[in-house]
């Protein structure tokens, strides 16, 4: 994957984590004309655990509905996961969120962060 830029205009929001430990992202999808979203991210930092999709609208001409990515954490510092809205035949995004996503290092095992 190359360099993934933030911009003023498209800045990102902040995600914390734990490494070891998985969190959601979840964005509105409007299927009916063929866009979707799809994540851009380093393999070694994060992996793709769950893609599921709930439709929300129940006619059928129309399929909208709610997208829950599950991302497993594992190492540990500060990168980039960037989810592009796309129609299947355009090679450009028509959408873009970026996350900042920092994952903290998990802590040593028999260790309870409150003792």
């Amino acid at each position: 994957m190359g360099p993934l830029v933030t911009t003023q205009q498209n800045s990102a929001k902040t995600l914390d984590a734990t490494a070891g430990d998985t969190f959601e992202v979840a964005l509105w999808e409007d299927r009916t004309a063929g866009y979707s979203w799809t994540p851009r991210y380093d393999p070694a930092a994060l992996d793709l655990v769950d893609d599921d999709y709930q439709r929300t609208v129940n006619v059928d001409t129309a399929d909208y509905g709610r997208r829950t990515f599950t991302f497993l954490a594992k190492t540990p510092g500060e990168h980039l996961l960037v989810l592009e809205h796309r129609v299947g035949w355009n090679f450009s995004a028509g959408n873009r969120r970026q996350y900042l996503v920092r994952i903290r290092p998990a802590a040593p095992s028999g260790h309870h962060p409150l003792n």
